[in-house]
């Protein structure tokens, strides 16, 4: 297998994600947040934050950055430490959610928590029964972030 053709692929599909947003961040935040409301400041606000360090990953980029910070279409592992059990998640655009088969959207309220998140890092998740800690055990960029169904 050509890992550097696995990276370049993977790289076009994140420049593709910047461009996207570059280009119709206010057209897809409308999609899911049309009223000015705090939920659609906190994903603009994210929306930033992820291009920002976007364009940082891609400036630098190569296969171990890749999987160190959660992306959208990224794979992660978390493992919950109360039970010390794990499940598998991939961060993705909201119109490709599946959670029964654990892809859970980037706005969704999990989904905005953990994007950007870093490999080893232990979060507090906010959840409707209180908060839930968990820690990123791995990170794997599946290519799960394609815009171009969104266009």
């Amino acid at each position: 297998m050509n890992h550097s053709l696995i990276y370049e692929g993977s790289r076009t599909q994140l420049v593709q994600q910047l461009i996207y947003f570059d280009e119709e961040k206010i057209a897809f935040l409308n999609q899911y947040f049309p009223e000015r409301s705090k939920q659609r400041s906190n994903a603009e606000t994210l929306l930033s934050r992820y291009c920002s360090e976007l364009e940082q990953l891609l400036s630098r980029f190569n296969g171990e950055e890749l999987n160190s910070l959660v992306l959208i279409g990224s794979q992660l592992q978390l493992r919950y430490l109360d039970d010390n059990t794990t499940d598998t998640y991939t961060i993705v655009f909201p119109n490709q959610a599946e959670p029964n088969d654990n892809k859970i959207s980037m706005f969704s309220p999990i989904g905005m928590q953990l994007l950007l998140a870093q490999i080893g890092s232990t979060c507090q998740l906010a959840i409707p029964s209180g908060e839930l800690s968990v820690k990123i055990e791995s990170i794997k960029f599946v290519n799960c972030g394609e815009v171009a169904v969104l266009i």
